[in-house]
C-alpha cells in the first residue's frame, strides 16, 4: 500500500521526470518510445499509435514516482507542478459526477494501477504549494468516485482481480476519513484475502503461470503481509511460507543471467551479467518473516503449474533448463506444451519467442503465441488448443526427468487473446514428451506424436527447435545442428526421426512469420530448426541430445538409436565414454532385458567407462534393475548399481514418486 512504482521499463531514472515535465510520456514495447502529449490538452485516448498498450500507459500514470522521487531529491516545483498539470488534465476530460463510468479507452486495470499512483504519491506531495487544499480535495474526490464504480465490477479472477482489490484497499487506508472508507477496507482486505488463498497453487506458482505476472502478484502479496503486521486490524491473512515458495518459483526462472526465462507472456535477455543484488529481495523477506534463507534446490519442480526448472548450480555459468507442460492458465498463457529452453555457461541457446507483442493488430501477436514458434511438435503448424496435459517430474542426484503428454489435438484457428475466430476442424492427437537431463552430460529428449493414420494429402508433422539469435550450422547427413556463439553453444544430435523428414532453417520470414524473437528495439530473426514428416504413421518416434558446451569446437560424440521393442539411444564420446539410454514407449511399461540390463524400470540411463565398465546408471522408475546372466534373466545376487550412486535404498526412493497431474490430484 501506500508509494508505488510499478509499471514497464527502467521508471525510476530522473530522464522519466525530466521528459515528463517536457509533456512527454513513455512509451514501452520492444523499446522505449517517447510521445510528446502536453502536461495540459492532453488527449488521453492516445492517438499517437494503434497500439492497446499505448492508451493503457497514458492512462496508468506510470511517471508519477519518478516525478515525486525528482522532486523529494531537488526540491524543484517543476516537478510537482507537472504531476499536479498531469493529474488535473485527467480530471478535466473525465469530470467527477454522479453516474461516472470509464472512456471506450479506459479500462478498470487501468483505472486501479491509475489510482495506485495517484494516492500513493499524493501524500508525499502535500508540503508543495502545487497540491493546495482545493486540488488535493479534486483528487480525492475523483478516486472516490472511481473506487466506487470500481466496487461493483471486480473480476472473477487474475491478476485483475487482484488489482482492483488492491487498489480499493489502498484507498480505504490512504483516504480514512472517507465517509466509505471503511466499507472499502472490508471489501478489500475480504478479496485479497480469497485471492491469496484462490490464486496461489499449492506449489507456489499463481495461478497464470506465468513468470512475469506472478512476480507482480508476489509482490501485492508480500506487501499485504508487511501491512498486516503493522496494521493487523485489517484482518489481512497472508502466510509468509506461501510468499516464500512464490520467491522460490521467481528465482526459478530465472536465467542464470538473471534474466526471466520468457515462458509464456514475459521476456528476458539471452545474454548479459546477472545483477548483484539478484537474490537480495527474497533473502530479505525470508529473514525477516523468520525463514531459512538458503537458496532453494536446482531442481524446482512445479507439479500444479505443470513447469520444471533445473540448473546445475546457483553460479552465473550454470547450465539451465525448463521444461513447459503447463496446465491452463488464462489469456497470458501461450499453445507451448512440452517446450523445453536451454541456457548454459552464460548464454541461452534453446529459447522461447517470450511475449512479441499485445496489439491484436499486428500479426506477431499470434506469431509468439503459437505452437509453432516453441520448441515442441504440432500437425500441419496448427495450434494446441487450451487442454490440460498431463505431467510427470523426479528430480535425484545427479538426474531430472520430466514427462509431458499433451493430448488435446491441434487447430488450425488463430489465437490471439483468445479464440476470437473459433478453434476451426482441428485433428486428433498425442504428444508424450520425456526429456532426461544427465547433469554434466546432456539432455535427452524422447517424443512420440500419436494421431490418426495420414491419407494422401493427410497431415504432416513438425518439430520445431528455436535458437537463439546468430548463426546455426546444419549438418542433416549426420543428423546435426551445432550453434555458432564465440562463447558458448549447443550441439544438437538428432539421432531418431521417422523415415523421410525434411530439415529446413526458418529465420526471419514474413508470409508466414517464422524464426522470430523479441529484439531490443523491435523483432530480431532467430533461427528455427523445423524437422517436418509428410508421411506420418499412427505412431511415430523422436529422439534429440543437445550439448552445451563452451567454445568454438563442439565435443567429439556420435549418436545411434531406434525405436523397436524399446528404444536404445547410445552416445559414443571421444574419450571412449559411452552413454545409453534404455526406454519403453511413452515411458509406459518395463524395458525387460536389453543392453545386457535386465529391468523392469521403464527410462534407464547407463555410463561406462572406456573400457566397458558400468559407472553410474539411475531408473526414473521400477524398482529392480540388474546385470543380466548370460541366459538373459537377472544374474543370482546382483547388485544394483550401487557404483553408481543409486544404492539400494536410494533407489527406492527414487523410484516411488507418485505420479503427479492435475487430473490426479482432482
Amino acid at each position: 500500500m501506500g508509494r508505488r512504482a510499478w509499471g514497464p521499463g527502467q521508471l525510476s531514472s530522473r530522464e522519466v521526470a525530466d521528459k515528463a515535465v517536457e509533456g512527454y510520456v513513455l512509451f514501452h514495447h520492444i523499446g522505449d518510445t517517447w510521445f510528446r502529449v502536453g502536461r495540459t490538452n492532453i488527449d488521453w485516448s492516445g492517438p499517437q499509435i494503434r497500439h492497446q498498450e499505448w492508451p493503457a500507459q497514458l492512462n496508468r500514470f506510470f511517471q508519477l514516482p519518478t516525478l515525486l522521487d525528482a522532486w523529494e531529491k531537488t526540491g524543484d516545483e517543476r516537478y510537482a507542478m507537472t504531476s499536479r498539470d498531469l493529474i488535473a488534465d485527467w480530471i478535466r476530460v473525465h469530470p467527477t459526477r454522479g453516474g461516472w463510468t470509464l472512456a471506450k479507452y479506459d479500462n478498470t486495470l487501468n483505472l486501479s494501477i491509475r489510482n495506485q499512483q495517484w494516492l500513493g504519491t499524493l501524500p508525499y506531495f502535500l508540503n508543495s504549494p502545487a497540491f493546495n487544499d482545493a486540488f488535493v480535495t479534486s483528487v480525492v474526490e475523483s478516486s472516490a468516485c472511481q473506487i466506487e464504480f470500481l466496487c461493483g465490477r471486480l473480476n472473477r479472477d487474475g491478476n485483475w482481480r487482484i488489482a482492483q482489490a488492491d487498489s480499493i484497499l489502498n484507498a480505504g487506508v490512504l483516504l480514512t476519513g472517507h465517509p466509505k472508507a471503511e466499507r472499502w477496507r472490508r471489501l478489500g482486505v475480504s478479496v485479497i484475502n480469497d485471492a491469496f488463498e484462490r490464486q496461489v497453487l499449492p506449489d507456489g506458482v499463481h495461478v497464470e503461470r506465468t513468470p512475469d505476472y506472478h512476480n507482480w502478484m508476489r509482490a501485492v502479496f508480500e506487501g499485504y503481509w508487511r501491512a498486516s503486521r503493522a496494521m493487523p486490524e485489517l484482518g489481512l491473512q497472508i502466510r509468509p511460507e506461501v510468499v516464500a515458495r512464490m520467491y522460490d518459483y521467481e528465482l526459478a526462472s530465472l536465467r542464470p543471467n538473471g534474466a526471466m526465462n520468457a515462458l509464456h507472456d514475459c521476456d528476458g535477455a539471452h545474454t548479459g551479467k546477472r545483477r548483484a543484488d539478484w537474490s537480495a529481495a527474497r533473502g530479505s523477506f525470508l529473514r525477516m518473516a523468520g525463514l531459512l534463507d538458503d537458496l532453494p534446490p536446482t531442481s524446482q519442480n512445479f507439479p500444479y503449474a505443470g513447469q520444471a526448472c533445473w540448473r546445475d548450480s546457483w553460479e552465473e555459468s550454470a547450465t539451465y533448463v525448463t521444461f513447459d507442460a503447463s496446465n491452463w492458465g488464462g489469456g497470458h498463457c501461450h499453445l507451448s506444451r512440452n517446450t523445453v529452453q536451454m541456457h548454459a555457461f552464460g548464454r541461452s541457446l534453446i529459447v522461447d519467442p517470450g511475449t512479441l507483442t499485445y496489439e491484436v493488430s499486428d500479426p506477431m501477436l499470434a506469431c509468439g503465441r503459437s505452437t509453432r514458434a516453441h520448441s515442441t511438435m504440432n500437425l500441419n503448424g496448427w495450434n494446441q488448443s487450451e487442454s490440460d496435459p498431463t505431467s510427470r517430474f523426479v528430480s535425484v542426484e545427479g538426474y531430472d526427468l520430466a514427462e509431458g503428454l499433451y493430448a488435446g489435438g491441434y487447430w488450425p484457428g488463430r489465437y490471439q487473446w483468445g479464440w476470437t475466430e473459433g478453434h476451426g476442424r482441428g485433428l486428433w492427437a498425442q504428444h508424450h514428451r520425456t526429456a532426461l537431463w544427465v547433469r554434466g552430460r546432456c539432455l535427452v529428449i524422447l517424443d512420440c506424436l500419436r494421431c490418426d493414420a495420414a491419407s494422401a494429402g493427410g497431415p504432416f508433422a513438425e518439430s520445431n527447435w528455436q535458437f537463439s539469435e546468430g548463426r546455426v550450422a546444419l549438418d542433416a547427413e549426420r543428423r546435426r545442428a551445432v550453434t555458432q556463439h564465440p562463447d558458448a553453444n549447443l550441439l544438437m544430435l538428432l539421432p531418431l526421426l521417422p523415415a523421410g523428414a525434411q530439415w529446413a532453417l526458418h529465420e526471419g520470414e514474413k508470409e508466414p512469420p517464422r524464426g522470430w524473437l523479441r529484439g531490443e528495439n523491435g523483432y530480431a530473426p532467430g533461427p528455427m530448426l523445423s524437422l517436418t514428416v509428410n508421411a506420418i504413421a499412427p505412431e511415430t518416434h523422436w529422439a534429440a541430445v543437445l550439448i552445451p558446451f563452451q567454445g568454438a569446437d563442439a565435443p567429439q560424440v556420435s549418436a545411434q538409436a531406434d525405436a523397436d521393442r524399446a528404444g536404445t539411444l547410445t552416445l559414443q564420446w571421444g574419450d571412449g565414454h559411452t552413454d545409453t539410454v534404455l526406454w519403453s514407449p511413452r515411458i509406459e511399461c518395463a524395458i525387460g532385458a536389453a543392453d545386457r540390463i535386465e529391468t523392469d524400470a521403464s527410462l534407464l540411463h547407463l555410463h561406462r567407462g572406456a573400457q566397458g565398465r558400468l559407472v553410474r546408471g539411475s531408473p526414473s522408475t521400477g524398482t529392480m534393475s540388474s546385470p543380466s546372466s548370460p541366459r538373459g534373466g537377472p544374474r543370482a545376487g546382483a547388485s544394483r548399481f550401487d557404483a553408481s550412486g543409486l544404492s539400494r535404498t536410494r533407489l527406492t526412493e527414487a523410484t516411488s514418486v507418485v505420479r503427479l497431474s492435475m487430473a490426479s490430484e482432482a
